[in-house]
């Protein structure tokens, strides 16, 4: 068997920076991009949609968040909106994302992040040409997708569509995997450019923001049923490269098995010291984390 280039190469995981580094600087920004390469960290995790232009952009939420953007005036949004699909690249430009707004509840989540005033919306072809000075640099991209919600994102083909042509643009430098919740987008993917390696995300405790269940439109019509209930099992017969469960979610023995079966088992969003060491003592192969360097000393 060929080895997984994804799995750990020693004892120790392979630490993400999610979002760059949310827990030190904003996220999504290319300050914190730099500031991740300058600490000397191989890895990051960003998340991908599309503009109204059809340009990949750098953000996470489906609307304009509340909690991070300020208009051209430099007033905070009142509420979430609009939807990152109606803007164009160049609106989009125009909100600045440099500093958490404090009277949001979401900014008492990260009271050591740092302000950038002026930080905008990368492009996923600016983060690229950033990432191709270092080819070692593992990229984590996740398609930002709303299976549950589609009139919120892109159709999968069109999405796919434009990923491949920048990615296809830039040469290809670094180790790049594509990750979604939205296994869809994935399945597309791998329809498109069935050599690109593939993340399979997953929320599999019980909520309203759980993935992994019954009918789910998450999972792109698979049923956990006929993989006797095992999702390692069903994750690598998609063809995939890496599992992305939430650490909660992750027991020794779908670890193990997810492992012998090929998969590289990168677990997120890792920040509670007590939770990392767990997560190092189970011989995970990637932590995703807000806070690189706590990862760091403690792996």
């Amino acid at each position: 068997m060929i080895r997984n280039p994804f799995r750990r190469p020693s004892a120790r995981p392979v630490i993400y920076g999610h979002r760059g580094a949310r827990g030190v600087l904003p996220e999504n920004t290319m300050e914190g991009f730099h500031w991740l390469r300058a600490q000397g960290f191989k890895a990051v995790e960003i998340d991908v949609q599309l503009s109204a232009d059809g340009v990949p952009v750098i953000l996470h939420d489906p609307l304009l968040p509340p909690q991070l953007a300020r208009d051209s005036q430099g007033n905070w949004l009142a509420e979430p909106g609009p939807n990152v699909t109606t803007l164009t690249a160049a609106e989009l430009q125009a909100y600045d994302l440099g500093r958490l707004n404090p009277e949001h509840p979401y900014s008492a989540r990260f009271p050591e992040q740092r302000a950038v005033d002026a930080a905008r919306v990368p492009s996923l072809a600016g983060f690229l040409d950033w990432a191709s000075a270092d080819p070692a640099m593992i990229l984590n991209i996740e398609i930002k997708s709303f299976a549950d919600h589609p009139e919120l994102g892109t159709p999968p083909a069109r999405m796919v569509a434009a990923l491949l042509q920048v990615m296809t643009r830039h040469g290809g430098a670094n180790p790049v995997v594509v990750s979604s919740f939205d296994w869809n987008m994935l399945h597309e993917l791998r329809r498109m450019a069935p050599e690109m390696a593939l993340g399979y995300l997953s929320l599999a405790r019980s909520g309203p923001d759980c993935t992994i269940y019954q009918g789910s439109p998450w999972m792109a019509g698979q049923s956990l049923a006929e993989y006797q209930f095992c999702l390692p099992r069903l994750i690598a017969a998609q063809g995939a490269q890496c599992w992305c469960p939430h650490y909660l979610d992750l027991t020794a023995e779908d670890l193990a098995q997810a492992q012998a079966l090929g998969l590289a088992v990168n677990v997120w969003t890792v920040n509670d010291p007590t939770a990392i060491d767990r997560m190092v003592g189970l011989g995970v192969d990637g932590i995703i984390t807000d806070y690189p360097l706590r990862a760091l000393h403690r792996s």
